[in-house]
């Protein structure tokens, strides 16, 4: 509201400010400078006039003293009688007359030096009259009286012309003090007056001023309808408009916060989410009201507590993604984030006990399916291959089995497709990266699909190189992405085409390229050709799954995939998948070294039992089967044996129960054990080696060896997320299988549930001597291995825990560790 009832109004001034300032100074200095000009014209002046009469009674001195001199001429001209004294009594007669003239024109307004000149003259002409009559001795004396009168008019007059000079001095000196007097005064006067202007237009301009300072001081403190009624000068109006515009804008704008403040609280408190605001010294500043519910312990005003004994995980794991939690029977989804550079967290807590629950229901479905499903497939597609490889089959009999086997594959692999994307939904599909040789896979798959090419009289060629580098990735979904591949180019090249398989080497990558003249696709088709359940009309068969699963389990493997093809030219696909880094130690082939080992098959379903014993016997291996857990146990404590496979899904004792029976017994726990059942999920497997059901012969043959050369390795890296991708190729090339946790609580988690043998642990952490009190490993070794890797940009604190590996060598490190012989 306007308060202009208690404000004097002040007139309005229609010359703008600066203008009022720019005349008045340019009055001001018109003034002075006539003031100036005046007084220095009039002392000028002064000194003129003053010299002027210095030198008319110099001349008239001069004079003075000349007419004497005549009056002496013409005297003694007058004591001759020759004709050459009349002619120079006449001369200084003529000269007299001039000089008296001149005489006169000097003495100007000087009236006694006029009297004194005329004097002079009178004395002149009384001389010569009385020279012409001075016969007599009177007349002689009064010529004489009379030439003494003329001298002392000459000398009157001499002397006042010194009284002339006296007096200009005199009178010059006053007119200078005068005129120093008068431009002193008028200047001021001049100043005065200035000073008078400036003070009432800074009246005029203090006034307004003041009401707006007031004003904003009022607005200030809160008062936002204050306002000012605009005056004084142009820009103080001015002014105070803009002050009222900003006023009504501020205002305005203050109503909208308040509006959005009020929409964002009502959001807030109607969230299903909790949400929790915690400053950066642990106090929790703002809670909403769905946080009194899933989290009541975090209260306004108490204090948070991270890690393992609070509600609320470490501050960096939230920072770097969603942390999952179990709290008083929840399951619950934490994020967190920063409130911007003023400090303080935002915690995001969604309960989502019921999706995790869920997540388990379609688990154990996928589990219970795969099992109900694979078992059957199992078994007869093992003992079709037993029976495939029979010499007592005739020819009719051995065409029927292979109708059934491809049967049998067709069905296997559409189980198996669709078993993929559950898992890869439920982000369950497990990848086990180790060097393998990418080229003998490729030959694997290209002699399982000789059957399906020679229907179609299609030609397949392969470009293996003899001396690739061994691929750095998961051979199981390797071995599922050639397939994949290779089928869906069988299916769309026609009778008679040409596919091709090649394998490049680019480094630090293979490439793995699978070609074919086949019909192409449109640029619409290669936007959706890796979408799930997107089939051609072209094509044969097929669920529409193959290539959406390729790009998965490429990603998966930290790979790439791409296609290039045109319609009626072909397709050409390329995955590039991490490769060995050159210069790689070989190692011998995985599967060769179970030949001659010892090795019992523990499956409840004694046919899956017989076929992976008759797999296993292919490659030389020895094998003992037993029906069940107690079974299991009782011959692994009774017999000898180098390895085992071991069903998950078993009555009365399962496969967990002799996993953790068998790494309890000290004499049992150095053994190899490879996992191989539909049920190859649960984090209890971590460590081990699994292979999902139906399995085959080479896959099988390729883990059981891969367990037996590396000796059960289990190791448990406690690092930050950043040094993972420097470090964990490193130790995936050397075909150390582990765990990557990023918290001291995660490690004491994951020692309390799973054993490890070594542990690896980043000396950059937050607090890395609380990591290693922390980390308790508990597995077959009977040494402690605790090994501390660099990356030389630690705190100064880490110093002092112990002897520590630079990150290049941490890998190396680790298998030194392993290889050591315990005492």
């Amino acid at each position: 509201m306007v308060e202009g009832s208690r404000r004097k109004r002040i007139p309005r001034s229609r010359i703008p400010l600066g203008r009022t300032l720019t005349l008045s100074l340019l009055g001001l200095t018109l003034v002075l400078s006539t003031i100036a000009v005046l007084s220095v014209g009039d002392l000028l002046s002064t000194r003129q006039r003053y010299e002027n009469g210095l030198a008319r009674s110099y001349q008239l001195e001069a004079v003075s003293a000349r007419l004497l001199a005549l009056g002496v001429l013409e005297e003694a001209a007058l004591g001759r009688s020759d004709r050459g004294g009349g002619r120079a009594r006449r001369r200084a007669r003529l000269s007299f007359g001039g000089l008296v003239a001149q005489a006169e024109a000097l003495a100007g307004r000087d009236r006694q030096s006029a009297r004194l000149v005329r004097a002079r003259v009178v004395s002149q002409r009384r001389t010569r009259r009385l020279a012409g009559a001075a016969g007599t001795p009177a007349a002689r004396a009064r010529l004489a009286a009379s030439l003494r009168s003329a001298r002392r008019n000459n000398n009157a007059l001499t002397a006042r012309q010194e009284e002339r000079r006296t007096e200009a001095r005199a009178r010059t000196r006053d007119q200078t003090r005068n005129s120093l007097v008068v431009a002193g005064v008028a200047g001021g006067l001049a100043l005065l007056g200035a000073m008078v202007l400036i003070g009432a237009l800074l009246s005029a301009i203090r006034r307004p001023l003041d009401d707006l300072v007031g004003a904003t001081r009022r607005f200030a403190s809160g008062r936002l309808d204050e306002r000012v009624d605009p005056s004084g000068p142009e820009e103080i109006r001015d002014l105070g408009g803009a002050f009222n515009r900003m006023a009504e804008d501020l205002g305005l704008a203050q109503r909208r916060i308040e509006e959005e403040r009020e929409r964002l609280a009502v959001t807030v408190e109607s969230l299903g989410d909790a949400l929790v605001v915690v400053e950066d010294d642990g106090v929790v500043s703002a809670v909403n009201p769905r946080a009194e519910s899933v989290v009541p312990e975090l209260r306004a005003g108490g204090r948070a507590r991270y890690g393992e004994d609070g509600a609320l995980p470490p501050v960096e794991e939230a920072l770097a993604g969603e942390v999952m939690r179990e709290l008083r029977g929840r399951t619950l989804s934490i994020t967190a984030a920063r409130l911007g550079s003023g400090g303080g967290v935002v915690w995001t807590i969604r309960d989502v006990s019921e999706r995790a629950r869920l997540e388990r229901v379609k688990s154990d479905f996928v589990a219970t399916t795969s099992h109900e499903l694979r078992s059957p497939l199992t078994s007869i597609k093992g003992f079709v291959e037993l029976l495939a490889g029979s010499e007592s089959l005739g020819e009719r009999e051995r065409d029927f089995v292979q109708v059934i086997l491809r049967s049998t594959d067709r069905l296997v692999e559409l189980v198996d497709d669709l078993l993929d994307v559950a898992r890869l939904e439920s982000g369950q599909m497990e990848v086990h990266p180790r060097l393998f040789d990418l080229g003998g896979v490729v030959r694997e798959v290209a002699r399982l699909m000789e059957p399906q090419l020679a229907e179609r009289r299609q030609r397949l060629e392969l470009d293996l190189p003899t001396d690739l580098a061994r691929a750095l990735a998961d051979p199981g979904h390797a071995r599922q992405i050639v397939t994949n591949l290779l089928s869906n180019a069988n299916r769309y090249t026609g009778e008679g085409g040409t596919i091709v398989v090649s394998v490049m080497d680019e480094g630090s990558e293979l490439a793995l390229v699978v070609e074919d003249n086949g019909s192409g696709m449109s640029s619409d088709e290669l936007e959706r050709v890796f979408e799930r359940f997107v089939r051609r009309e072209d094509g044969e068969g097929g669920t529409g799954l193959g290539l959406s699963i390729v790009r998965a389990l490429v990603d998966l493997q930290r790979g790439t995939v791409g296609v290039h093809s045109e319609p009626g030219r072909g397709s050409r696909f390329t995955v590039r998948l991490p490769a060995e880094a050159p210069g790689a130690i070989r190692r011998p082939e995985p599967r060769a070294a179970i030949k001659g080992r010892r090795v019992l098959v523990v499956d409840d379903e004694p046919e899956s039992a017989e076929i992976i014993a008759g797999h296993l016997r292919a490659f030389g291996a020895h094998t003992v089967t037993a029906h069940s857990g107690e079974e299991a146990l009782e011959r692994l404590r009774t017999g000898q044996f180098d390895a085992l496979t071991l069903d998950v899904i078993m009555p009365e004792r399962n496969g967990f129960d002799v996993l953790r029976a068998l790494r309890a017994d000290p004499a049992l726990r150095r053994t190899p054990v490879v996992v191989v059942s539909v049920f190859s999920g649960n984090e209890a497997l971590f460590g081990e080696w699994r292979l999902a059901k139906p399995v085959e012969a080479e896959p099988l043959a390729d883990a059981l060896g891969a367990a037996v050369l590396a000796g059960r390795t289990r190791l448990l890296v406690v690092g930050r997320s950043d040094v993972r991708p420097e470090l964990e190729p490193g130790l995936l090339r050397l075909g150390l299988d582990h765990e990557w946790v990023t918290s001291g609580a995660a490690a004491a988690r994951a020692c309390a549930e799973r054993r490890f043998e070594v542990a690896l642990v980043d000396a950059g952490m937050r607090d890395p001597r609380g990591v290693l009190d922390r980390v308790d490993l508990r597995g077959r070794r009977l040494g402690r291995a605790v090994l501390l890797f660099s990356t030389g940009d630690e705190a100064p604190e880490t110093t002092g825990l112990g002897e520590t590996v630079s990150l290049p060598e941490a890998a190396g490190a680790v298998l030194e560790a392993l290889s050591e012989r315990v005492s």
